[in-house]
């Protein structure tokens, strides 16, 4: 086993661009025969439902959840420190997080979405942006999500300036000293997307990002680690221009990754894998030892 890839894709945008990103992105996987999640805003499936709906019975999409209007679960406070604008603002840039109310109704309000209009029990969220550290300092968030039956999620995606890359090194984990030892967090590792790599990465790996994507599949096939790959539903308003931008970096990724000897898994799967460890030590009584 050379690692594990777990393939998640933002679907936000409620546009034509969300129905060219699924219907491209149904194709190129079930071609290759690799999971993949799609985490959805409340707001794409209302507007979105019926093509969403097709794909449910598909055995390699899982369903997840964004909040409702893409409300960040924690501020971001970008300070990249080398003098170039970030989204727009410079030299930093901020986005507050919603208040714990807003946080409750947005969770709640597309769990209820995600089980009326899909008929799917929900047990994943990305949260909108991702975060330093994921939710360690934020247990009133993951008392939400818990409430809500959220048992993985996919928040630890930035580095400690609030950009990115988020390193290799940030696995994932189970918020045990967060008193939620059933929720697991997936992290994202490296880049959000393509437009983060154009924008954060110091070219030292190539001039483009599938370069950059083929270097680091070596790095994490050499220590075994489990790689939670990001993209969006931007600027594919087509399938045709979906298998022209985004879906030609994800094709070259994932053939490389199988020749590779990577496994691919549903986040079902790895938090099933991860929790059995952690249920076995549980049932040690304290003091116990091997004979």
């Amino acid at each position: 086993m050379s690692g594990t890839i777990i393939c998640g894709y933002d679907v936000e945008t409620a546009s034509d661009s969300t129905l060219g990103f699924l219907q491209g992105a149904e194709i190129l996987h079930r071609k290759l025969e690799v999971p993949w999640t799609i985490y959805l805003t409340g707001k794409t499936i209302e507007k979105c439902g019926d093509e969403i709906r097709k794909m449910v019975d598909n055995p390699l999409l899982t369903i997840a959840q964004h909040t409702y209007s893409h409300t960040l679960l924690k501020s971001v406070y970008m300070t990249p420190h080398d003098g170039k604008p970030v989204h727009g603002s410079s030299p930093n840039f901020f986005n507050a997080g919603g208040g714990i109310i807003e946080i409750r109704d947005e969770i709640t309000k597309t769990q209820d979405l995600i089980n009326d209009l899909l008929g799917v029990k929900c047990r994943g969220l990305t949260g909108p942006w991702g975060y330093y550290r994921g939710l360690v300092d934020r247990p009133d968030v993951l008392q939400i999500l818990q409430d809500n039956g959220i048992r993985w999620i996919r928040t630890n995606a930035r580095d400690f300036r609030d950009c990115q890359p988020t390193p290799f090194t940030e696995q994932p984990f189970f918020y045990d000293d967060q008193g939620f030892p059933d929720i697991l967090e997936l992290g994202v590792q490296g880049y959000q997307d393509d437009f983060y790599w154009d924008r954060f990465d110091d070219r030292r790996h190539g001039d483009s990002y599938q370069d950059y994507l083929l270097a680091m599949l070596n790095e994490v096939s050499k220590n075994h680690w489990t790689w939670n790959i990001c993209s969006h539903d931007h600027g594919t308003p087509t399938k045709e221009a979906f298998q022209e931008t985004k879906g030609k970096w994800i094709l070259d990724f994932l053939t490389r990754a199988k020749d590779l000897g990577f496994r691919f898994l549903s986040p079902d799967k790895l938090y099933e894998e991860m929790k059995k460890p952690n249920l076995a030590m549980q049932a040690t009584p304290k003091g116990a030892t091997d004979s």
